[in-house]
């Protein structure tokens, strides 16, 4: 991971995004000569693939291998990419073989989604990629046989549904998605586990003996971010506490209180607990905590 600290950043957003809605293998090792998938998805028949992710969520609609690329991606790696997919296929199949089990039906077969920040359209042209109707701009199939697309990070448009790919671009791309994750609603699941990769990337990049100029700008950006983080687990850590002393302090003026009033006291934001904390010292008997809940809730 300190050797390679965007391509596992990477593979740990996307396991991040998809893990709710499948089974999510990173590093994923095929018999054979040994070699490893970055990410291989597979979908949870009983889990419905939310629309937040957008294009994520199209691109995973089906079992998947994605193939992210911190550089501009070139032919030979592309070919390798394909190589590992036709491997993997060729081990699915012979894995129902062995179980005995039918085999499995062209269109269950994994895709594979390379995705690399930027590609000249000679490499595009040489490989018959071509972009399609029901794809965003950026997003180029190959022949349907060769169950491949590449997605040019740098020229999806700037939308919420290219958000999480953005994500994984350079440069202002990268920079631009970074803000517009940071502007997200608080309670969006996907902004903090985001805001938490990010800022172990933070951690891992500063570590580094050679800092590149745009990881050191990547640095910057994320540095506030970081703080807010930090700030929050703090402010976890201080309510936790609070919220302890507190229910020891209410044991010893009222009695112990009943796991439905334990709750409504935890709901309170730690401005509240804090007055509680003093209310709570004249309290002399249940109603009066009551009473005090009723009027503050």
């Amino acid at each position: 991971m300190t050797r390679f600290p965007h391509d596992q950043f990477a593979k740990d957003f996307l396991e991040s995004l998809l893990s709710p809605l499948g089974e999510v293998q990173t590093s994923l090792k095929v018999s054979g000569e040994v070699r490893e998938m970055d990410v291989y998805f597979t979908p949870n028949p009983n889990e419905k693939i939310t629309l937040d992710l957008g294009l994520l969520a199209q691109c995973a609609e089906t079992a998947t291998v994605f193939e992210p690329f911190r550089s501009s991606v070139k032919l030979p790696q592309i070919r390798s990419c394909m190589s590992k997919l036709f491997d993997l296929h060729n081990y699915l199949i012979r894995e129902t073989k062995k179980n005995k089990q039918p085999e499995p039906k062209e269109e269950k077969l994994p895709k594979l989604w390379i995705l690399t920040p930027t590609l000249s359209v000679d490499l595009l042209e040489s490989l018959g990629a071509k972009s399609a109707e029901s794809w965003s701009e950026g997003v180029y199939l190959l022949s349907p046989a060769l169950k491949t697309g590449i997605i040019v990070i740098h020229q999806l448009p700037q939308t919420p549904a290219s958000l999480w790919f953005r994500l994984l671009g350079k440069g202002k791309v990268q920079s631009q998605a970074i803000d517009e994750v940071a502007a997200l609603p608080p309670e969006n699941p996907y902004r903090q586990n985001a805001l938490d990769l990010l800022g172990n990337l933070k951690v891992i990049l500063e570590a580094r003996a050679i800092i590149e100029p745009e990881e050191q700008n990547l640095i910057m950006q994320l540095s506030p971010l970081y703080l807010e983080k930090i700030h929050a687990a703090e402010q976890v850590g201080r309510q936790d506490e609070r919220q302890t002393l507190i229910l020891r302090l209410l044991a010893k003026r009222v009695g112990i209180v009943s796991s439905e009033v334990e709750t409504r006291v935890k709901a309170l934001s730690l401005a509240m607990l804090e007055e509680l904390f003093d209310a709570a010292l004249d309290f002399i008997q249940m109603s009066d905590l009551m009473t005090w809940l009723d009027g503050h809730q």
